[in-house]
């Protein structure tokens, strides 16, 4: 890390992609330098000025902000869960989490972080099909219709959720995480998150690369993300 510098900010951001992270690093001058990192689908970009003006500076800051179109999530160093926790505090929402492939790494992200306790009521790791019929009343006929895997069960996990009137958000995840396709047919890399409140149901396809671990934290962060999202505009 540089020592002396005139200005630092660290900026978060989600799932950019390889041509934004080319057009920020291209954004870099000789007193500007500009470090990007991802992990699991969360990137953190760090721009640190040496010896460009403040004006600079900030136009560079604003370029970047225009370059991530809606992906920066916090102009600070800290993380979607501490960001889920302290936006769901300050709205004074409860959440209630489904997960089948991540197995818990969502609920573990979010107790993580301290003041966990006013926002998570509850979480369900319902990795079999028969646990998200008897514990989320997904409609069996749903999943032999569907696969786990699905779209419709996903919602229908969200569903079950909000079915308790004690919370106000929920988020659900479903995937094959691999190595292999499930019973079903589901592709290795296919995961279905969603998201919902009272207001509405919201649940999106990923095709995700990589090992089971890959998938399975990326898919927990794209959770998290998607559950701030909601919870910014709730």
């Amino acid at each position: 890390m540089i020592e002396e510098y005139k200005d630092y900010c660290v900026l978060k951001a989600f799932d950019l992609s390889q041509k934004q992270i080319a057009e920020i690093n291209a954004l870099a001058k000789k007193g500007v330098f500009i470090q990007i990192s991802q992990d699991y689908l969360d990137d953190t970009i760090v721009i640190i000025n040496q010896s460009e003006s403040e004006v600079v500076f900030q136009e560079i800051l604003n370029k970047i902000s225009d370059v991530a179109d809606g992906a920066i999530y916090a102009d600070e160093d800290t993380t979607l869960e501490e960001c889920v926790v302290h936006q769901a505090t300050q709205k004074n929402l409860k959440v209630a989490v489904a997960e089948s492939l991540t197995g818990g790494l969502v609920c573990a992200s979010i107790v993580n972080v301290s003041g966990a306790s006013n926002v998570l009521y509850e979480g369900f790791v319902t990795y079999a099909s028969q646990s998200k019929v008897r514990r989320l009343h997904v409609k069996s006929t749903t999943i032999d219709s569907f696969g786990p895997v699905s779209k419709e069960t996903c919602e229908e996990m969200v569903q079950g959720l909000l079915a308790n009137k004690d919370i106000q958000i929920a988020v659900a995840t479903t995937g094959c995480a691999g190595p292999n396709t499930d019973e079903f047919g589901a592709e290795v890399g296919l995961v279905y998150v969603g998201v919902g409140s009272q207001k509405g149901i919201e649940v999106k396809q990923f095709d995700l690369d990589g090992n089971r671990e890959v998938i399975r934290k990326a898919t927990a962060n794209i959770a998290l993300f998607m559950l701030l999202q909601l919870v910014k505009n709730y």
